[in-house]
């Protein structure tokens, strides 16, 4: 659902806003969304750049490289970018801590790996997915073309748009922004990358509430470590590292790594103006859902008022889901 479609409904029905998961950000700031990332030499940047005017998000960039004319051309896209060492989230952890108010403005930001394939339509629509549904973290799913390192993280699509599941991957992340901010509090760098989705999970109680979510209508590319080459995170710390430190960490605080769980499925709308007249019908007089009912079918046909029915029913058990766990 565009933007356009969010604001007049919050017009139209400002009791309602609440069940539609926007009650958390002011109008005005929920244009804006975020993209985070730690950049190296070998990126994929242009990608996500591509055909990007005007974008709905801003780019903030940690450049670890070491070539000046890429910080040059990664200083100009970025909203902010700095350079930097460390991996992805210990360098958020210091832009955070540096400029605690950087993120305040953006209703959703994604922790993302700068390697990954994909473009600048499937990020705006995966924000406003996710934003849609209010949900706490998500991630897209991953094309079997790339890197699978879950199986729960390979894209369902078509078969599913969406799955709620008790776990999102640390290649990339994406939080609404109050979920960012409590997390980043608690985060202290000592994690390098192994095991902060874990922490992040239990952090939220992912186990318990249905509130995190794979995005599987968009599909990205996560490359092959074949494809990569060195991994700047091996750099920086060996897998076995990583490993030890997580086994450490885990046992201090007491958390676990949930087996990966699959709460429910999910079908998106069709883009069409005419479902955004179904979504407020919930606790409207019969009479009035059925005055809309018929408005569906005088405007299209009998087989696509049939499908618009089904989407809002898929919709709606989801909503009822993420409301009560609010």
């Amino acid at each position: 659902m565009s933007f356009e479609t969010h604001r007049h409904l919050i017009r139209k029905y400002p009791a309602r806003a609440d069940t539609l998961g926007l009650e958390s950000f002011p109008m005005e700031e929920r244009r804006r969304w975020c993209i985070f990332t730690s950049v190296g030499d070998k990126n994929a940047i242009r990608s996500w750049l591509e055909n990007a005017t005007p974008r709905q998000w801003d780019l903030v960039s940690a450049y670890y490289g070491s070539n000046d004319d890429e910080f040059s051309y990664i200083r100009k896209e970025s909203s902010y970018a700095f350079r930097t060492k460390g991996s992805k989230f210990q360098n958020l952890k210091k832009l955070v801590i540096e400029r605690p108010q950087l993120f305040d403005k953006y209703s959703y930001i994604c922790v993302c790996d700068d390697d990954i394939q994909m473009s600048t339509a499937q990020i705006e629509e995966i924000f406003s997915i996710v934003e849609t549904f209010g949900f706490w973290v998500a991630q897209p799913g991953f094309h079997p073309k790339g890197k699978i390192s879950h199986a729960i993280t390979c894209s369902t699509w078509p078969q599913w748009d969406f799955r709620i599941v008790n776990y999102i991957e640390v290649t990339m992340p994406i939080f609404r922004s109050d979920k960012f901010a409590e997390f980043l509090a608690v985060y202290d760098g000592g994690l390098v990358g192994w095991g902060i989705d874990h922490w992040f999970s239990n952090f939220f109680k992912a186990n318990d509430f249905g509130r995190f979510a794979i995005i599987d209508k968009i599909r990205v590319i996560n490359p092959r470590d074949s494809q990569k080459g060195a991994r700047e995170i091996d750099r920086l710390q060996s897998a076995v590292r990583r490993s030890e430190a997580w086994e450490k960490f885990r046992g201090a605080h007491g958390l676990v790594e949930y087996p990966h769980k699959v709460f429910s499925y999910g079908k998106l709308a069709p883009k069409n103006d005419l479902y955004a007249e179904t979504i407020p019908t919930r606790g409207l007089p019969l009479a009035q859902r059925i005055l809309v009912l018929l408005r569906v079918i005088a405007r299209t046909s009998w087989r696509e008022a049939i499908w618009l029915i089904k989407c809002g029913m898929t919709t709606r058990r989801q909503w009822r889901r993420t409301v009560k766990s609010r």
